[in-house]
Order: structure tokens, then sequence, then C-alpha cells
């Protein structure tokens, strides 16, 4: 045999190492982009996972409350796909341990923990256990100031000059603002926001998680969600009160009023007065030009819409010494049912109280001497003053969420 064909034949061992060392590669590669898809998945479910554990804080009103953070951690993660238990996955969640915001119970992180498929790479002992964290930071170190002002969608101003340096305003859809000063100790937004000319004396807007509703948090506000009001049946439970079904129109001179119930009222130039306790309207209630005036008051507001426009209303509700039914703090209620719009519009009106109309569009100026708080839909804001909150929102308003705390959110992985 020739020395060439003895070469040759000493080739093919070498071609089947090198192929066998190059599907190996190969392999690996394959089992290194597919880990590191799988990585990328899992971190992003972590991510989401984290926000969730957050949005649970935000929603129970308190920080340390681990146990609703485990739960929705874990139940976001196995909407993504990594369910705790499952196989080899494992998703906890609670207060940082260690990092920039170890100990920080208004912190979340969240580990997840799995293992991918591997192929080639298990040759070499490579398991394929991955593992990703995230933490997400509802509040800054430095509290921000109780809410009096959540807008569930949009707020618009125009003109606008808002005192409240010991308030918090929380907006979940965008802010649109011309001109005016706005000084208010924390100002947060879900959306967008747009502003021209407008400045901004107190805290500087900032983006934040979506905030809940905080009626549940608010004694007042958390009755009438247990126990709606109605027309039909309001008077039944307030013996010796009104019961007038059909609506009233009046133009110009005075109207006074008792509580109980009341289909609407249509005024125009009328100086209205209402006595202390609650009043529930089953259909519009305007004043066009006129004034409101009533102390120690809760208007609900069963169906239609409420709209003052009048010179000087002024509109309080009780605190501690409660008649005729009327709920401390509340001044007026419009149920999650009742879209229809509202507007607090008077030249001089002073509304002190909660306001709350989560579902409709309010449009407020006025200001508030005492403590205003307002929970509503979407608000266009003008005039020359719209709210003015002491520092203490007011004397019965409820616990407020840690989402009216809310200044940033940061993840870090």
């Amino acid at each position: 045999m020739s020395a060439s064909v003895r070469e040759r034949g000493q080739v093919l061992p070498f071609m089947a190492i090198t192929m066998t060392v190059l599907m190996g590669f190969a392999g690996m590669a394959v089992d290194l982009g597919y880990y590191q898809y799988q990585q990328r998945q899992q971190q992003s479910a972590t991510d989401a996972a984290a926000i969730a554990g957050a949005q649970a804080l935000l929603a129970n009103n308190t920080c340390p409350d681990q146990a609703a953070v485990q739960t929705a951690a874990q139940n976001d993660a196995a909407a993504n796909g990594y369910k705790d238990g499952a196989g080899s996955v494992s998703v906890t969640a609670g207060t940082p341990a260690s990092g920039p915001f170890s100990g920080d119970n208004c912190a979340v992180q969240v580990n997840v923990s799995s293992k991918t498929a591997t192929w080639f790479s298990r040759i070499f002992g490579f398991s394929g256990a991955m593992a990703t964290t995230a933490t997400a930071v509802v509040k800054s170190s430095t509290s921000a100031p109780p809410g009096c002002v959540f807008v569930n969608g949009n707020l618009s101003s125009a003109g606008t000059s808002i005192s409240a340096p010991g308030c918090s305003i929380l907006v979940n859809g965008s802010i649109t603002t011309s001109g005016g000063t706005i000084n208010a100790g924390n100002v947060g937004y879900g959306g967008s926001i747009t502003e021209s000319g407008t400045t901004f004396s107190g805290a500087q807007p900032s983006k934040m998680l979506p905030a809940p509703n905080p009626c549940a948090l608010i004694t007042g506000c958390q009755y009438f969600t247990d126990n709606p009001q109605s027309s039909s049946t309001a008077s039944s439970s307030m013996p010796g009160c009104m019961n007038e079904p059909d609506s009233k129109s009046q133009s110009g001179g005075s109207l006074a009023l008792t509580p109980g119930s009341y289909g609407g009222l249509s005024l125009t130039g009328v100086d209205l007065t209402l006595a202390p306790g609650l009043y529930v309207f089953s259909g519009d209630v305007s004043d066009a030009g006129g004034s409101i005036h009533g102390t120690g008051v809760t208007i609900y507001q069963e169906s239609g819409g409420f709209s003052s426009s009048g010179a000087t209303d002024e509109l309080t509700a009780c605190t501690t010494s409660c008649t005729n039914a009327a709920v401390s703090g509340v001044l007026y209620f419009q149920p999650t049912d009742n879209s229809s719009a509202s507007s607090f519009s008077g030249t001089s009106g002073t509304y002190n109280g909660l306001i709350y109309a989560p579902s409709a569009n309010v449009s407020m100026s006025g200001a508030g001497s005492g403590y205003s708080i307002y929970v509503v839909g979407s608000a266009n804001l003008a005039g020359s003053s719209f709210v003015d909150t002491p520092t203490n929102p007011g004397p019965n308003p409820g616990p407020t969420p840690a989402g009216l705390y809310i200044k940033n959110v940061s993840l870090a992985n």
C-alpha cells in the first residue's frame, strides 16, 4: 500500500473527532441561545410579578402585607408561564434582604428560579438552572403627603391656581395643563403629562404606578358602598324627613330643603339652603346663577348629575356631630354606576368634605377651606383657586393607601 493511501486512512479518525467537536460547539450554541431566550422570558415574568406585588401593597393599604405580595406575585408569574411548584419553578416574593432597598417594607423583591431544557451542554455538566430577580419600589424613602385628589382617568387644568402643599394629587391617566400655578406636596401621573406655561411651585410631577380607588379606606365612602341609597327607600330610614320623588323647578327667590329623598332640582338664580342631614337625589340637580348653602350635609346622587355655578356656594360635610343620616366626612357621593357629569363651580365656592364620583367627569373650581378629598373619573379644573388643603386633609378621611404616597417605581434586576 502506498504512503498516500495510508495517510488518507489516518485522516478519517481525525475528521471524525473534528466533526464531533464541531457538533458539540454547535450544540452548545443552540443550548446557549435557547437558554438566553428562556432567561429573557423569565426576567420579563419576574419584572411583571414584582410590579404585581407592589400593586398588592397599594391595594391592601399596608406596605408590610407580605402575604398579599406573595399571592399577587405568584399569580402574576403563573399567568406568564412560571407557576410556583410546577416542575422546577420556584417563585418567592417579599421585602428585599439585601441591596439598596434592603429592609424597605415598601419595596418588593421577586425571585424566580427554574431549569430550562438542555441537550448537548448537559454532557459538560450544565444543568440549565436559571435565577432571575426584580425589585419594584412603590414609594420613595421620603413619604409623600396624604392624597386629596384622585383622578382615575385624565386631568386637565386651564389657568388654575392650586394651593395644596400638604396634599398628593394622583392621576392614573394623563395630565394636561395650561398656565396657572400648582403647589402640591406630590403630583403623580400614570400616563403622560403635557404642560404649557404652568408653574409647579411644589413637587414636580413624577410617573407613578396606578393608584387604587381609595374608597374602601375612607370610612364614610365605604359605608355608602356597602349601603347604597335609593330615593324609594331613603326616607324610610330617616323618620320625619321629606320624600318628594318629583323634580322641583324654580326661578329666583330662595328655597329651603330638609333631608330626605327627591327627584331632582332645576333652579335658576335661587338661593338654596340645605338643613343638616342626608339628601338623596334621583334626578339632575342644577342651580345656575344662584347659590347653595349647607353645613353638616351629605348629598347622595343616585342618578343624574350635580351642577352648581352660583356665586357663593358654601357646602360642608359634618365631622363629629352628624344628624338626619348624614355621613361623617362625606359631602357628595355619586355611585360607581352613575357616570353623569357633575360640576362644582361656584365663583367663590367652598366645598369641604369628600367629593366622590369615580365614573364621572367632574368640573371643579372654588376652594376648600377645611379639607377636601376628590375621587373622580376625570377632572376639568378652572378658576382662580381650586383646593386649599391643610397638612392633615380632614378630620375623618380614613387612612389613605400607599398608592397615595407613590412617587416613583424602579426595577432593579
